[in-house]
């Protein structure tokens, strides 16, 4: 999912991991928090959650994200992702602690 498995809403953390069957594959925990603090980082300056903010990363990249919601305020939180841009220093420094190169990596792949 776009929003990695949860990886990236800030709901987990490397102190916080999911119970039960929920793959989080090679995910550094280490590195989702990183990842997390920075896009609460961005997310403060525009109002936004993580959630927001790393589905408006993934449109800045020029993907077009497509998040699950379990609930009508999850599809409207994502819905939030649109109206605005990061700007390139933003994106710059998502990809600086996100392991450039490694598409899958939040997905759970071993890419």
């Amino acid at each position: 999912s776009s929003l990695a498995m949860g990886r990236l809403t800030g709901k987990y953390t490397a102190g916080t991991l999911p119970e039960g069957t929920r793959r989080f594959g090679q995910c550094d925990p280490e590195v989702m928090d990183r990842v997390n603090a920075e896009l609460s980082r961005i997310g403060a300056r525009y109002g936004k959650t993580n959630s927001q903010v790393a589905l408006n990363w993934c449109i800045k990249k020029g993907v077009i994200p497509i998040a699950g919601a379990k609930t009508a305020a999850q599809a409207q939180e994502n819905a939030g992702a649109t109206g605005w841009l990061m700007t390139d220093e933003e994106m710059q420094a998502l990809d600086a602690v996100s392991l450039p190169g490694k598409a899958n990596f939040w997905q759970g792949s071993s890419d």
